[in-house]
């Protein structure tokens, strides 16, 4: 979590945790926007933190304080291992439970603006401005823009409007004991395509067999429902029609590599500081990845 917004625990006079939600120093990052977002959220049956208080600061921008809700992020096969086996199914199937709720959750209560543009096209658009100054010249320009252009030939019809998260994964949740404590990270929510929320959770959904990225898959842990079941449940619980998903994964995949390539631009330019250092090779040698894997999903 945090590759984007700088996320720090913080102490009061009298020892009590909370979390501090500011944006990188240079960026112009709206973190007010999530946390109207997350405070939205509050009695909708999706588990968020209680916003305590937000402002500004000169030569950082807006900020803001949340409740420290107990629990930790899947951030790695080893994190998974820690829980019981016979939980991980459970929690997988918790999972896809919570982002089919999120999909039925009425975007004008929340106050969120619905775009008369439709999500993947949006972001398309979106990720070639960020791909404009992160990517431009790199060794993965060519291929991004194949793939790319591939998305733009083939653009599906959005099956529907709902609340999205955005970046829907393990890594973003709290967990205790098995149990999701906290949905967290809410930054890229938006209203927008069902089936591009869960593409993204499901390319994150990593089985055992599967190689590991920079993008760490806790999943790879073993013992928690396929991807195959996650759809089914979704499914069931939505009745969301589940369509062309080859193309929703090979977008998931353009748009992480995309996302990825700005996490590795901020990096070796030294924005981020030593907040969640990582192995910039290989996140380097996850985008290749990415962006090939969404070339065999557009085939599909």
């Amino acid at each position: 979590m945090g590759q984007s917004n700088i996320t720090s625990i913080v102490r009061d006079a009298d020892g009590r945790k909370w979390v501090l939600r500011e944006p990188p120093a240079g960026t112009a990052h709206d973190v007010q926007r999530e946390a109207d977002i997350i405070r939205a959220l509050a009695g909708s049956g999706i588990p968020v933190p209680r916003v305590v208080g937000n402002g500004y600061t000169r030569g950082v921008g807006s900020f803001f304080v949340m409740e420290w809700v107990a629990g930790a992020p899947l951030e790695s096969e080893d994190d998974a291992r820690a829980i019981d086996p016979r939980r991980r199914r459970e929690l997988g199937l918790s999972v896809i439970r919570t982002l089919a709720r999120l999909h039925t959750l009425d975007p004008a209560s929340m106050g969120i603006v619905r775009s008369a543009t439709p999500y993947v096209e949006r972001q398309i658009h979106r990720m070639s401005e960020v791909w404009l100054r992160v990517g431009s010249g790199s060794a993965h320009d060519a291929a991004w823009r194949a793939v790319r252009a591939r998305l733009l030939e083939c653009l599906p019809s959005q099956p529907g409007s709902v609340v999205m998260h955005g970046d829907f994964r393990l890594s973003n949740l709290l967990v205790t004991n098995g149990d999701i404590t906290a949905v967290l990270d809410w930054e890229l929510c938006t209203v927008g395509d069902p089936l591009a929320d869960l593409a993204w959770l499901l390319d994150d959904w990593r089985s055992p067999d599967e190689p590991a990225i920079s993008m760490p898959s806790p999943t790879r842990a073993g013992e928690f429902p396929t991807r195959a079941e996650l759809i089914d449940n979704y499914r069931a619980e939505t009745g969301v029609r589940i369509d062309r998903l080859g193309y929703y994964r090979g977008f998931s995949q353009w748009r992480a590599a995309s996302l990825l390539q700005g996490v590795l631009t901020r990096r070796r330019t030294g924005v981020m500081g030593d907040h969640g250092a990582i192995d910039l090779d290989l996140l380097d040698d996850s985008i290749a990845a990415l962006l090939m894997s969404a070339v065999d999903h557009l085939k599909e």
